[in-house]
């Protein structure tokens, strides 16, 4: 009986595992035992605290060596960093806990700056929309991801480095992870200070600063360059988005605060 071999299959992907702690088709650990609490512990030190894991590694890539991370996952690097999605996934997580722990101290920290300056009304209408991107943060980052493929696409038109897809790679990796670290900074800092604008505006700095520096090491722009380039990037975004408010403005008009067209915008006299 002891010549028997232990022969189990892989709960993650049905391959059959013979005498062997891991899979030899996707690599999963094998698993014999019940979960339990110390063992849910020492998966979770593992998996995010030890320095040699993927999430480590990317976080820290994404800082020192950029390039590297994204190049690679566009070239088919995929096990030595988290994938574009899963850290974008992660930065989602990281922005929801930011907005539970700090959408009430955002709401006072906004009526007290615009109390003295804005009227009730306008004041209320800002809250709505604070409240509304607070709801919708989740769907506003996946969506803000192809726009900002877009603008650089059209920035760097003159290089075929990469694809329209590939910058969507770029930028859920770039922009998840400056929104993420400066979300972690910032809870701390709400608390710390009364001034919505140094809030709310601020961290745009550091956007497009992180930014900037991952297309320049992608890129391999010099100093000249990546400064002309972002500064038309800022331009284009900018150029978006007051578009989009525009025609939100538009529509609100027409349609009024019930919801249907005005007596005005109907032409009705």
């Amino acid at each position: 009986m002891s010549g028997l071999i232990n022969i189990s299959n892989c709960k993650n992907c049905g391959q059959q595992i013979e005498s062997y702690n891991f899979c030899p088709d996707c690599g999963a650990k094998k698993i014999t035992k019940r979960i339990t609490f110390n063992n849910l512990i020492s998966e979770f030190v593992d998996r995010f605290l030890n320095v040699d894991n993927s999430f480590t590694r990317t976080f820290t890539d994404l800082f020192t060596k950029p390039e590297v991370v994204i190049d690679g996952y566009i070239h088919g690097l995929r096990k030595r960093y988290v994938n574009a999605f899963g850290y974008f996934a992660l930065s989602v997580t990281i922005t929801g806990i930011y907005g539970f722990l700090t959408k009430g101290r955002m709401y006072e920290i906004l009526s007290n700056s615009t109390s003295a300056l804005l009227p009730k009304e306008q004041i209320d209408a800002q809250l709505q929309g604070l409240d509304t991107a607070y709801q919708y943060q989740s769907i506003f980052s996946f969506l803000f991801i192809p726009l900002l493929a877009i603008i650089s696409r059209i920035v760097f038109l003159n290089y075929k480095k990469y694809n329209f897809t590939e910058h969507l790679v770029i930028y859920l990796y770039a922009y998840s992870h400056i929104v993420g670290v400066t979300s972690i900074l910032l809870i701390p800092a709400i608390f710390f200070t009364n001034n919505y604008f140094v809030i709310a505006f601020v961290p745009f700095i550091f956007y497009f600063i992180y930014i900037g520096y991952v297309l320049k090491r992608l890129y391999a722009l010099n100093l000249k360059k990546i400064i002309l380039k972002t500064l038309l990037f800022f331009a284009l975004l900018l150029g978006i988005v007051f578009l989009i408010m525009f025609v939100g403005v538009i529509f609100a008009v027409i349609l009024g605060p019930s919801g249907v067209p005005t007596e005005a915008a109907a032409g009705i006299n």
